[in-house]
């Protein structure tokens, strides 16, 4: 798909401009777009193709060119263009095109490049909470880096830094001497290569990833006392193995195996646990482009053990519903409703037109569905997230949702909570927690963004309701 988007691209800048000449200024006036104004830095381009055939826009006058184009209307432009266009012209600037794009992927890469974002942020804690709760104010950061060298269209290599908690704290959870695990902890690697199996009679390449990382971090603690709801908190990081997919027979197919070293690094560096997963994914075109997913984990004591292991399966299915919304449903088999999970979510992509984002998403625990095995190998996003990050816990029932409103070209309105119920659907018990937050987001130049933000928090195993205002500058780069 991005080399047919390339391609269109290259074949208009070349092409279309050439054909342009002949259009005198009184056929250009025969036809006007109501969304694309003269003055428009792309009206001479769009009313190029309506003069040409290639297209008018919509039945209600409008081109709408912010809009993304599917596959068939890629088709019907392309279809139009070549009849608009003389065949051995065409052909003459489609060998042009080829000959771009070769000199394109032949070009020298850049030695070594460097992406990632810096956040400062203060936050103050329980302003409108209990007297009997502590009050005061933090201050920290939080630096995501990525260094990476790209040594063909097939191999790559990057190294990443991510500071996560250290920026303020460090409640002893990061690794097994604190912030003494610098290069353990902040630091992980990653390895693509683009493997060309043909001799195998493997027609697509296999993409083989290898990875060095500490695996997911939870905050576990605030020693600070104002700041109840980041407890739990889970930095996702990755963990060290192999891992290969390709397409086959029209599926993607995926594997892998990572050794898990628990919540403690020992200090032998010894595999405390094994994982090996596996997916087969294919998507039916003609079921409206529904997506069937069976996952597997198989995760085990020490290197492979046949005594000590746990065994998941799940089935995923995801349903466009229409071009602006979509439905997606997970189940995790057991033998027994305690070892079973069932999950969903419903997506909305501003269906109004208003710039209105909304996901709502549901989740039931069974209580026992992550056992002590998957528990001290940290595999938190087997059962999933709520929207603060935090991991899904047995014995509960999850409902969280978010809303994105779009204000201006630079502001957007965030609002997410995420309501936390015993496993009888009772608002009562330990687990019991309701979390709101509502944000606003406003971009103050180029890569640099403000945020504020206010949260509520109530705990029932703490019997207390926290709150926590919130405001940073990110930085991307």
């Amino acid at each position: 798909m991005k080399k047919l988007a390339l391609m269109l691209v290259l074949l208009i800048v070349t092409v279309v401009p050439v054909l342009a000449q002949a259009v005198t200024p009184e056929a250009a006036q025969k036809y006007r777009l109501k969304d694309v104004p003269d003055d428009h830095w792309a009206a001479g381009a769009v009313y190029d193709l309506v003069n040409l055939g290639v297209t008018k826009g919509y039945p209600d006058g409008t081109y709408r060119g912010n809009k993304p184009i599917t596959r068939f209307e890629t088709a019907i432009f392309l279809s139009k263009l070549a009849k608009a266009l003389d065949g051995e012209d065409l052909k003459t600037e489609l060998k042009a095109v080829r000959d771009q794009i070769a000199e394109i992927k032949s070009a020298p890469k850049e030695s070594l490049r460097v992406s990632g974002g810096y956040e400062g942020i203060w936050k103050v804690g329980n302003i409108l909470s209990s007297a009997t709760a502590n009050r005061g104010g933090v201050a920290s950061y939080r630096l995501v880096a990525t260094a990476a060298r790209e040594f063909s269209d097939s191999a790559d290599i990057k190294i990443n830094l991510d500071t996560m908690d250290y920026g303020y704290l460090d409640d002893g959870s990061t690794g097994q001497t604190g912030r003494g695990m610098l290069a353990a902890d902040l630091l992980d690697m990653e390895s693509n290569l683009k493997l060309d199996l043909a001799s195998l009679r493997l027609t697509n390449p296999v993409n083989l990833k290898l990875t060095y990382g500490p695996g997911p971090k939870q905050h576990q603690t605030d020693p600070t006392g104002i700041l109840p709801s980041e407890v739990g908190v889970v930095y996702w990081r990755p963990e060290t193995g192999i891992s290969l997919s390709t397409s086959l027979l029209g599926a993607t197919v995926t594997g892998g195996y990572y050794s898990l070293q628990g919540r403690t690094l020992e200090v032998d560096g010894r595999i405390n646990n094994s994982w090996v997963n596996g997916s087969v994914s294919y998507v039916f075109e003609r079921l409206n482009s529904l997506k069937v997913e069976l996952a597997g984990d198989y995760i085990s004591k020490g290197l492979m053990s046949a005594d000590d292991r746990t065994i998941k399966a799940r089935v995923g299915l995801l349903a466009p519903l229409g071009k602006k919304a979509e439905a997606e449903t997970t189940v995790a088999l057991g033998h027994a409703p305690s070892r079973m999970m069932v999950a969903g979510r419903l997506s909305l992509n501003d269906p109004w037109d208003t710039g209105t984002v909304m996901t709502v998403r549901a989740a039931k625990v069974g209580s026992e569905y992550i056992n002590d095995r998957i528990a001290d190998s940290r595999l938190y996003d087997l059962a999933g997230y709520d929207y603060f990050e935090r991991p899904l816990e047995n014995g509960t029932v999850n409902i969280g949702g978010e809303l994105v409103q779009q204000v201006s070209d630079r502001a957007k309105l965030i609002g997410k909570g995420d309501l936390r119920l015993s496993g009888d659907y009772k608002y009562e018990g330990a687990k019991a927690r309701l979390t709101a937050q509502g944000s606003i987001l406003y971009n103050v130049a180029p890569n640099v963004n403000l945020e504020t933000a206010y949260r509520v928090y109530q705990d029932k195993s703490l019997n207390d309701t926290s709150d926590l205002a919130a405001f940073g500058l990110q930085y991307r780069f």
